[in-house]
């Protein structure tokens, strides 16, 4: 696992601090709760990046939204750049 899917899995799993991740390993782990499993931290790294995805994609979705509807009031490209 990459230096960034682990820390993305392990905050997808809730655990915003209390690790260090060095390189591609966790190397220091101060969490009272028992250190999740590789397998674990990945499940959770690939769902992070759905979410992130989704987030992503449903910004787009209500900028194109808005500026149909700013559209629809007659503003041009301009103007609505301008906001």
């Amino acid at each position: 696992m990459t230096h960034d899917e682990l820390k993305n899995g392990l905050q997808q799993l809730g655990f915003d601090t209390g690790w260090v991740v060095t390189g591609d390993e966790i190397t220091v782990w101060t969490n009272s709760a028992t250190q999740p499993t590789e397998a674990a931290i990945k499940t959770a790294a690939t769902k992070w990046a759905a979410t992130v995805a989704a987030k992503e994609a449903a910004q787009v979705a209500a900028q194109a939204s808005a500026h149909t509807k700013l559209a629809a009031l007659g503003l041009t490209a301009a103007e609505i750049a301008a906001l």
